[in-house]
């Protein structure tokens, strides 16, 4: 395992992450665990990283199967390792593709993405941090396209963005004839600004449904819609 290479242990799953690549953030678990209710079918997940999108999709629906796509090399080798050590190993497969250059015969009903983000930001040491990061790997325009291209007629997606590049992307989904019905922001506390934004949408141009939820409280401790959300997930927090 290479130097600085951690081990997240789930409930049903473990992965390994970073170096290379990002490691798991709160906010990538609290989209993974919403996204999961939203997802089913044939799906596909955009920049797997390490996997973690894809294998809570996998855990929360038994019927669903995930490609989970990754543009670096090293990074979608550890998302293959960790796949092919989960209990839905059947399930999840990954594959080492550009998602602007990915050819699928087959049309998929949820697509989720943690996209990278930053724009004329300097660049990461790490290359695969690089990648992971950047948005000029997958731009806002891009991956709506993506979207729109592999999406089915009826299929829905999901992001996790901060809130001034949803809004970039949001404007490129329109072009496509893709539209957000929920965007939940998320806040490290009530009193904090937003973090980051979770969207969900699909080819209906129904109305926004907004909300928000907060990681932890004024007092420090995890809230009670965070605590909810990852319980079937988190080790530290008791099934019921």
């Amino acid at each position: 395992m290479a130097e600085n290479r951690s081990t997240f242990e789930f409930k049903q799953f473990s992965l390994h992450h970073g170096n290379p690549g990002l490691k798991i953030s709160t906010e990538a678990c609290l989209f993974g665990a919403w996204a999961s209710m939203k997802a089913r079918g044939n799906c596909l997940d955009i920049g797997t990283g390490c996997g973690l999108l894809a294998s809570m999709l996998a855990q929360a629906n038994p019927t669903c199967s995930t490609k989970a796509l990754e543009i670096h090399p090293e990074v979608a080798k550890i998302a293959s390792e960790n796949f092919n050590s989960s209990p839905f190993k059947e399930r999840l497969q990954a594959i080492e593709a550009n998602v602007l250059t990915f050819k699928s015969e087959e049309k998929f009903d949820f697509i989720c993405s943690n996209p990278p983000f930053f724009t004329n930001h300097l660049a990461a040491s790490d290359e695969a941090k690089h990648m992971a990061i950047h948005a000029d790997h997958l731009s806002p325009v891009d991956l709506a396209a993506s979207i729109d291209r592999l999406l089915t007629k009826e299929g829905e997606f999901a992001v996790l963005y901060p809130e001034d590049v949803l809004a970039q992307f949001e404007q490129s989904l329109q072009v496509n004839g893709l539209f957000l019905h929920e965007k939940v922001t998320i806040h490290s506390t009530p009193s904090s600004p937003v973090l980051r934004v979770m969207a969900n949408g699909s080819r209906k141009n129904n109305p926004i449904k907004q909300d928000r939820i907060n990681i932890k409280t004024e007092l420090g401790e995890y809230s009670p819609e965070f605590i909810e959300l990852l319980r079937p997930y988190y080790i530290i927090y008791p099934s019921q």
